[in-house]
């Protein structure tokens, strides 16, 4: 998991944006009063969270997602970043009494890691976080919380979840059942709805959220700020996804959807789900590239620099002898006929040791088809299967993990409810 991921997409948001008016030579939120700015808006066990805490909050969820300045979006963002903060605050408290920390090189290391990878000079996070017209410590807290976060939920998961050998070999059956049917890559935006009351106002903030994806806002952006899900973190990413694993109501609106959709929003075990049909396909056996295949060609050879017709020319009558090829047997008769060098028998070979030119054609026939004429610089060539050995290996620990993620998703959400239901908050 990027565990700060957050803070990476805003700096790609604000790389080459100008300074807020007013940013510069000026601190953060400096545009109310000073003492209004210290106002106390919530208490969380007893700990502050003040306007200024909630406007720069704010303008770190604006940025990221890219949204319009509207009152109405404004009011939603502001709740956002309320919720954000209290829960950021309990994590913390949680981590404090457990005595769970990162330490100030682990917190150096990922803040040095964001500066190489979005080109900023060694040790000047904090200056362009300033000319961004945001205080650097919204930044730092954020990628000590992310982190501080993720160590709570390894520590519980490792204690209290394993994995058995059965379980592996349970999900690799299923695994190969699977195999030949469809699958989604979708993306997620959870919208909680803790009591009765909350009802209505988050079906209606999940309604804007709709809105604004459909408008243009980014999808991960507005998963990171605004999802409550475990997924959050990374964009809102759920990954690929086969029938049987989601709630029937979500499974029934997404095979409705077409590739590139965004959801209306979906009423579900713990709130309303947006989701993002990313892509569709046919699951594969994991290890295709593995897969050993017997392979004749037919070669129709062409000279130096061949102009276009030449290349036409040969295409035809690559096309007029795989209409005559029905078995990997009748190849055989064909090279005799044509007696063309270089073709015949390539013997048996693994998918992935195929030049890529060859492998996706290669991949696609069943045993006795001949593919469409491809082009090299040698000539015009023909492939026909004549046998396949599909690879049936797991890699047992990748299966594993994936079952701990999973896990560890559920953990951490049940975590953070009950750090919210023994939570003392108060509003002001």
């Amino acid at each position: 998991m990027h565990h700060f991921a957050i803070i990476a997409l805003l700096l790609t948001a604000l790389i080459g944006m100008p300074a807020p008016a007013g940013a510069q030579g000026q601190a953060p939120g400096a545009a109310a009063p000073a003492q209004d700015q210290q106002r106390i808006v919530a208490l969380v066990n007893d700990e502050v969270i003040s306007l200024r805490d909630i406007n720069q909050r704010s303008r770190v969820i604006m940025a990221t997602a890219r949204l319009p300045d509207t009152p109405e979006v404004m009011r939603a963002v502001r709740e956002q970043a309320m919720r954000s903060l209290i829960d950021e605050r309990l994590q913390m408290q949680e981590a404090k009494r457990r005595g769970i920390s990162v330490s100030q090189q682990e917190l150096d290391s990922a803040i040095a890691l964001i500066e190489r990878q979005f080109g900023i000079p060694a040790g000047r996070f904090e200056d362009f976080a300033q000319r961004s017209g945001i205080d650097p410590a919204i930044f730092i807290a954020q990628v000590r919380a992310e982190l501080t976060w993720a160590r709570m939920v390894r520590a519980r998961l490792n204690a209290t979840v394993t994995v058995t050998d059965q379980e592996i070999d349970e999900q690799i059956a299923k695994l190969r059942s699977l195999a030949g049917q469809t699958e989604e890559l979708i993306s997620e935006i959870l919208v909680p709805v803790d009591n009765p009351d909350q009802e209505e106002p988050q079906r209606q903030t999940a309604q804007r959220i709709v809105e604004q994806l459909r408008a243009g806002a980014s999808f991960p952006a507005m998963a990171r700020q605004f999802s409550r899900g475990t997924t959050a973190t990374n964009g809102g990413e759920v990954g690929w996804i086969q029938r049987g694993t989601l709630p029937e109501e979500v499974e029934q609106v997404i095979a409705q959807m077409n590739k590139g959709d965004i959801s209306d929003p979906i009423r579900s075990i713990g709130g309303y789900q947006i989701i993002a049909l990313r892509d569709r396909r046919r699951i594969a056996m994991p290890g295709a590239g593995d897969s050993r295949v017997t392979l004749k060609q037919i070669l129709f050879p062409l000279g130096q620099a061949p102009n276009p017709a030449d290349v036409q020319a040969a295409i035809a009558r690559a096309q007029e002898t795989r209409a005559r090829i029905d078995s990997c047997e009748a190849v055989d008769a064909v090279i005799e006929e044509l007696k063309t060098p270089g073709s015949g028998s390539l013997g048996t070979l693994r998918l992935d040791d195929l030049p890529e030119a060859f492998r996706q054609p290669v991949s696609q026939l069943n045993v006795n088809d001949t593919t469409q004429p491809v082009q090299t610089p040698q000539g015009i060539r023909l492939f026909t299967l004549c046998a396949r050995e599909e690879s049936g290996s797991f890699d047992r620990n990748q299966v594993r993990q994936s079952l701990l993620m999973r896990r560890a998703e559920l953990l951490a959400q049940r975590y953070i409810r009950e750090l919210r239901r023994d939570a003392t908050i108060e509003f002001r």
